[in-house]
Parts: structure tokens; sequence; C-alpha cells
């Protein structure tokens, strides 16, 4: 075999080792919490629907989401429509399928770019300090003097209805909150030994940012921002509920639930349905964040397994007592 080709199947078992090992303590981790477990699952399910969907498109729902057959409004659920029609004869089932990745994927853009905002102008803030931390903070007070969702709706109803405008809407909101959190962060970690010899060393900024500022602070934002999507994944459903920003036609989950202002008492599952869908991403993106945090935090990492001995402890007593004679 060549050598150059034989060291590279090396490095890449070395590296699936490693993966492996990182997966199999990580499930460990998550499956000492239940709830983290099932947050964990459901997203990983809703994530796959929306790769394929995104890859294959119609092909893998019955019916056109977009298709309208006023000859089949308003039909009931069965074999033929899994979750019924709604008012205009279009499947709700295909079109919840194809509104799932318009929602998460909006979402986690909408705090991917928060994230890198507050990321920027967090750790300016919190290291440079003095004149760049009063202006950074002033500007980010003066955007929580307002709230958010009343902002969003009033700049998405003057762009116009796109989802695009509706996502920038929401971005030009929501990056506050992580500004003041990775300002924190940074305040606590420039006062560490190793930054400030750094500093006394003339060490660049960019380099003390990289290697001493950020692979500090990442577990909090990381954490923060998984929790985030679920809440900016309500805030953009709530917009396309209220037809403000979001296409009327668009497959989108706030926008199929805002049928129950018309037809809650007539056909209530036509709006029902998309709404547990909404709730249940919500809820998993909450539990995922907590499950995340479990994993990376090595103290509550701690706790969790010797959790989960004193739970082996206590099953085997019992099942000890079980067995001894009456």
């Amino acid at each position: 075999m060549n050598p150059t080709l034989k060291r590279f199947l090396e490095i890449i078992k070395a590296l699936w080792s490693r993966v492996r090992l990182i997966l199999k303590r990580s499930w460990r981790v998550i499956t000492t919490n239940r709830l983290s477990a099932t947050g964990f699952v459901m997203i990983v399910i809703f994530i796959l629907i929306s790769i394929l969907y995104s890859t294959f498109g119609n092909i893998i729902v019955p019916y056109n989401p977009l298709k309208i057959d006023l000859a089949d409004v308003n039909a009931r659920p069965s074999i033929a429509h899994l979750f019924g029609t709604d008012q205009l004869g279009r499947d709700i089932f295909s079109r919840i399928i194809a509104a799932i990745p318009v929602d998460i994927g909006l979402a986690i853009f909408i705090v991917v770019i928060s994230a890198l905002v507050g990321l920027f102008l967090g750790t300016l803030a919190g290291y440079f300090r003095g004149i760049v931390e009063e202006v950074i903070m002033r500007l980010t007070d003066l955007f929580f003097a307002f709230p958010p969702l009343i902002m969003s709706m009033a700049i998405a109803a003057t762009l116009g209805p796109s989802l695009v405008n509706a996502a920038f809407s929401i971005i030009f909101v929501w990056w506050p909150p992580y500004v003041r959190l990775v300002r924190g962060s940074t305040l606590q970690v420039s006062t560490s030994d190793f930054i400030t010899m750094s500093k006394v060393l003339n060490t660049r900024f960019s380099k003390i940012l990289f290697k001493g500022i950020l692979p500090n602070i990442m577990t909090t934002l990381l954490v923060y921002a998984t929790m985030d999507i679920g809440t900016a994944m309500l805030t953009l459903s709530t917009l396309g509920f209220l037809n403000i920003g979001i296409p009327v036609y668009q497959p989108e989950l706030g926008i199929m639930s805002s049928i129950l202002t018309s037809n809650l008492y007539t056909h209530p599952l036509e709006g029902l349905i998309p709404a547990l869908f909404l709730f249940v991403i919500v809820m998993g993106f909450s539990l995922m964040g907590e499950g995340l945090a479990e994993i990376i935090d090595p103290n509550i990492r701690s706790h969790l397994f010797s959790r989960r001995r004193r739970l082996e402890e206590l099953k085997k007593v019992r099942e000890n007592e079980n067995k001894m004679p009456n």
C-alpha cells in the first residue's frame, strides 16, 4: 500500500476513534436526563425532515403544499389526507413538512447572526472598556428600551412580506442580549492571570481573542444560543400568526396556526395541529439546550454521573430487598 495513503487512513481511523469516544461520552451524559435525551431526539428528527425536504422538495410529500383544491376544502383527517385539508383544499400534512425547514432554518439564521454581532460587540466592550464599552453598552440599552416584538412587527410591516425581511426585522432587535452576555463573560475572563500576563507581554489582541477569550466564553454563548432558537422561532411564528412580514401563501407554522382566529369552533384541527408541531419543536430546542449545558459544563456533568450512580445503587438495594424471603 502507498505509504501516504496508509498514513491518511491511519489519521482517519484515529479521528473516527476520537469522535466515537466523544459521542459515546456525550450520549452517556444525555441519557442521564430523559427530558434532555427526548429534546435531542426530537430536534434530530425535525432537522432530518428539514434536510430531506430541502434536498428532495415536494417528492417526499404526498401533495404540493401550495396547490389549491377548492373541491376538497376543510376535509377531515383520513388516509388520503393525514391531517386533513385547510380552507383552500391544501394538504395540511404536506404544508407542515414544508414549513418545518422554513421555521427552523430562519430561527437558526436569526440566532447565528445575532450571536455573531453580539460576540463582536461584546468582546470589544469587555476587553477594551472605556469609551468603547460606554458607546456599545449605551447603544445596547437603547435597543432594550423598545419591546422586541413590537419593533419587529413595525420593521416587518414597513419592509413588506418576505422571509428575508421577516428574518431581518427580528435580527435587528435580537442581538442586544448577546452583547450583554458576551461582555459579562469577557470581563470575567479578562481578569484571569493568563490574560493579564498576555497584556504585559504585548501579545496581539487577535491572539488573545482567539486563544484566550473565545475558548472560555463560547460554552455559555453556545448553550444560550441553542435555547434561544426556540424563542426566535416563536417570534417568527408570531409575525406569521399576525400576517406581518411573511407571505400568506408561504407554508409556515405561525401562518397555518392563524386559521384558529376564524375556524376555531368549526375546524379546530386545521390550526391546532401546526400549533402542536410548533410547541414540540420549541420545547425540543429548550430541552436540547439544557442537555448541551450538561455535556459541556464539567460541574454539572460530575453531578449527573454521581446522581446516576446513586440511582443504580438504590435500584440494586431494592432488588436485593425483593429477593429476600418474607
